[in-house]
């Protein structure tokens, strides 16, 4: 008897594997006394809107019982020193003394790549801002398994200058990537530190230390610096949206503690995120009549302030 073997034209199953979408290792982010009221805010949004394995906010030692009372699991809190030792008194020592306020400001910076760079190379690690609350829920890696960025307005010469001092890249992207939040690659981190390292046979900190402009109140950018060194050597694996967000929460709505339900349902109505910083309120009165008309124009007038 003679077989017979039919094609009934089963489809062909493609070689082609779609790509694997990476997801965010660790959420990071550095505070200090200051924010914490915004800390107490933005932890829970940030667990609640932004996907990730893991969730640390790093503090000056000592206020890590302070910061471990409001700030709830999943959240770890850990002390700065864990990342950085006594880099405090070597910062303090490289700035002038009209320069000493800025000591903090810089040392957050090195402890926000420190803490990067505990990671391995394979991670994949997103440093959000303390003092920002996501409004809704946020994607940072689209389903090619780019990484997304949102754009700044900022443009300070200093920091280019450092740039170009310490890496030789000059700025060629028309927009800032100081927007509150950056996704890398640890590798990337890992690159652009061993680049600074090579370039004078120094740890990495001490050499961005060494070409800074000691007199400088923002001489160096943790975001401008990592952004621009993955612009360069990275391009074709992120991409840049246009979505809006907002960086004078303080003089808008006013302390994020008190703010009620219907404050939050109509911010995230026209932003995905929103900054509260500490200096937003010394703005001039020009300001803030022009943050009283966007209440208005966005609905959000009322008694809430």
């Amino acid at each position: 008897m003679q077989n017979f073997c039919w094609d009934i034209g089963m489809p062909e199953v493609s070689s082609v594997m779609p790509p694997v979408v990476p997801v965010i290792d660790e959420v990071i982010s550095v505070c200090s006394i200051k924010d914490i009221d915004v800390w107490t805010v933005a932890a829970k949004h940030i667990v609640q809107f932004i996907s990730a394995k893991q969730y640390t906010v790093i503090v000056p030692d000592a206020q890590v019982q302070t910061f471990a009372a409001v700030t709830k699991a999943p959240y770890q809190v850990k002390p700065e020193s864990l990342f950085v030792g006594n880099l405090k008194e070597k910062i303090a020592q490289t700035l002038t003394p009209g320069n000493q306020d800025r000591v903090g400001w810089y040392l957050q910076q090195f402890v926000k790549i420190s803490a990067v760079l505990t990671h391995d190379d394979r991670d994949v690690v997103l440093i959000w801002d303390a003092d920002t609350v996501p409004l809704k829920k946020l994607e940072f890696i689209n389903s090619s398994g780019q990484f997304i960025y949102y754009k700044g307005d900022e443009h300070r010469k200093s920091y280019f200058d450092f740039i170009e001092r310490a890496l030789g890249l000059k700025r060629t992207q028309n927009f800032s990537f100081i927007a509150q939040s950056l996704i890398l690659k640890v590798s990337w981190a890992r690159e652009l530190t061993n680049a600074l390292a090579q370039s004078a046979q120094l740890p990495w900190i001490d050499v961005v230390l060494s070409f800074l402009d000691k007199a400088e109140p923002a001489g160096f950018s943790e975001f401008e610096t990592l952004g621009t060194w993955i612009w360069n050597h990275h391009r074709d694996e992120v991409i840049i949206i246009d979505r809006a967000w907002y960086r004078n929460g303080l003089s808008l709505v006013g302390n994020p503690l008190s703010l009620p339900k219907r404050v939050w349902i109509g911010l995230a109505k026209h932003y995905d995120f929103i900054s509260f910083e500490a200096w937003d309120m010394k703005g001039e009165i020009r300001n803030r009549i022009r943050r009283a008309y966007r209440r208005v124009k966005l609905g959000l007038e009322g008694k809430f302030i």
